[in-house]
């Protein structure tokens, strides 16, 4: 018996195998805001819940806080109203995620089981008056096991365009796609010149949404066979960049 729960755990880790069920982390339903007193903004250790996932907002910086404004949920049909001081997307009217100030949102499903990503829509959200160069952030999406980092894949969004940032589809590789993962991270750094991008100067800030996720046959039958408790904690990602 110890053998083949052993054997299940390890699989779990593994590139999952057979026909996935597809899901899409809009932000448009229904937002549970119970563990984010001041949303839409976001601070440090808030989680929001929507559409079967949990997001939840780090500082990653020394001495972070609680309450540490590091995000948003941004209705992007009143940008006016809810990106105050901010140079936010044009080209989506629907309900998204935004993190700020070098924010980092790590996003798990609330029924536990492991998933994939295949693709999200991103765009760069600058401060009023900053001047941004044609490449403005890096952007570094993170897949973990329950343990470990499994892979990480950047992606570089554009600067300005007309002065307008707009809303692009980014899809991560072949090989990562088909990585099942507990928990997925999204961390910017924001560039200052052609070959230098950080996360020091709260510039790197960015808009998430259409997160594109399978669940593997295999990980639904394992989370059926075993339940919840079978993979033990989840470790929630705090570590510094």
């Amino acid at each position: 018996m110890k053998k083949m729960l052993k054997t299940v755990l390890a699989t779990s880790a593994l590139v999952a195998l057979g026909t996935a069920q597809s899901a899409v982390l809009t932000f448009d339903g229904a937002i549970d805001t119970t563990f984010a007193p001041f949303a839409p903004l976001l601070g440090h250790l808030d989680e929001i819940q929507t559409d079967g996932f949990w997001i939840d907002m780090y500082n990653t910086k020394a001495g972070a806080s609680a309450g540490d404004l590091v995000g948003a949920v941004i209705n992007g049909a009143d940008t006016a109203a809810t990106c105050a001081g901010l140079v936010c997307p044009s080209n989506n009217s629907s309900t998204y995620l935004a993190a700020l100030n070098d924010g980092l949102p790590d996003i798990g499903r609330l029924d536990g089981k492991t998933f994939q990503v295949t693709q999200f829509d991103a765009s760069f959200i600058a401060a009023s008056g900053d001047v941004v160069l044609p490449t403005s952030l890096l952007l570094r999406v993170e897949g973990y096991s329950a343990t470990a980092l499994l892979f990480q894949e950047d992606f570089y969004l554009p600067g300005p365009v007309g002065g307008a940032y707009s809303f692009a589809t980014y899809s991560l590789s072949a090989a990562n796609a088909a990585i099942a993962v507990v928990d997925i991270a999204f961390r910017g750094y924001a560039c200052t010149t052609a070959t230098t991008c950080s996360r020091s100067l709260d510039k790197a800030q960015f808009a998430l949404d259409n997160i594109t996720t399978a669940v593997p046959e295999a990980s639904t039958w394992m989370m059926m066979g075993l339940g919840l408790a079978a993979f033990g904690a989840f470790a929630r990602r705090r570590n510094a960049a």
